[in-house]
């Protein structure tokens, strides 16, 4: 009998796949600093201009025009940046696809659009992290080493669901977030109003006409993001229920184990970015989170088997 989880555990540290995990890293986080710019633009832009018309009486008259400009100016921006933004995704989820087919034993589907991904991409977007301990040992010990118990490719399923769950967790913070925020900016827009008495003219230019933009993105992050959940939340239950009724000591059907890997590749494709800060502040709490999910995972294969 193989021994499929330590196999996982000992590939995953090897310096190829620690480069292909750092240039992951590094292309999110060009894709993420062009969606903050899109966020600059999207959401405290019009609320600074809504503030300068508000206190400079002299641009009032202008301000629709003003509004309508930027709004222009958001709108094509807003296409420039999402493609830059979408083929960054794209590389990243390439790169990671290879980490994880090579990594967890998953054969490889050539009918996937993947951007081609050389040792010499790996090494342009990994050169500067690798220099960095700190970065090489955030991805260090990528997946769980409670994965060491199990003999055969089932590892491979707890893997994918574990970057299910991660992923799957993220998320529904994010959107909850995103929510929170648009509720607070269109208030202070509001506030921002009621200081003075508003005709219906002044409320469309100083509350209305700013909040577009906002309501726009607001919309599509939690469009997407509710979008990327369900399919999320459907895998998370495939694997659970394809646990459910296995013996730690089978093996996955490896076209069963592809299929969901398809999935989780195109999931990366069509997901919005979140925050590195994000990412960061929830580490901790979502890493003890998947240790302890494992490990009843675990707890369930082997009460199957008994």
């Amino acid at each position: 009998m193989g021994k499929k989880g330590i196999k996982i555990l000992n590939r995953q540290n090897q310096q190829n796949h620690i480069d292909e995990l750092l240039a992951q890293k590094t292309v999110y986080s060009k894709a993420k600093n062009y969606q903050g710019l899109l966020i600059l633009i999207t959401v405290p832009l019009p609320l600074l201009i809504s503030l300068i018309i508000k206190f400079s009486p002299s641009l009032l008259d202008q301000s629709s025009y003003i509004f309508v400009l930027y709004t222009i100016i958001a709108a094509t921006a807003e296409k420039v940046l999402e493609s830059t933004i979408d083929r960054l995704k794209k590389i990243a989820a390439s790169i990671k696809e290879t980490f994880d087919t090579n990594v967890l034993g998953i054969i490889e589907n050539d009918s996937l659009n993947l951007v081609l991904i050389d040792r010499e991409i790996i090494r342009r977007y990994s050169l500067k992290k690798r220099k960095k301990q700190n970065e090489v040992d955030l991805v260090t010990n990528w997946y769980s080493l409670e994965i060491k118990k199990i003999k055969t490719n089932v590892a491979s399923l707890l893997c994918q669901r574990t970057n299910i769950t991660y992923d799957f967790s993220v998320r529904k913070r994010y959107k909850l977030l995103i929510i929170i925020l648009s509720v607070i900016t269109f208030l202070i827009l509001f506030a921002i109003s009621l200081s003075q008495d508003l005709s219906l003219k002044g409320f469309v230019i100083e509350v209305i006409l700013p909040s577009i933009p906002i309501i726009m993105f607001a919309y599509k992050e939690i469009n997407s993001n509710t979008e990327s959940i369900d399919n999320l939340n459907h895998l998370r239950n495939l694997i659970e229920s394809t646990v459910k009724k296995t013996d730690i000591d089978d093996d996955i059907d490896r076209h069963q184990l592809r299929s969901i890997q398809d999935r989780i590749y195109h999931n990366r494709l069509l997901s919005p970015l979140i925050s590195d800060f994000i990412f960061k502040l929830l580490r901790p709490k979502l890493e003890d989170e998947m240790d302890y999910s494992i490990k009843e995972q675990i707890k369930i294969l082997r009460t199957t088997k008994n």
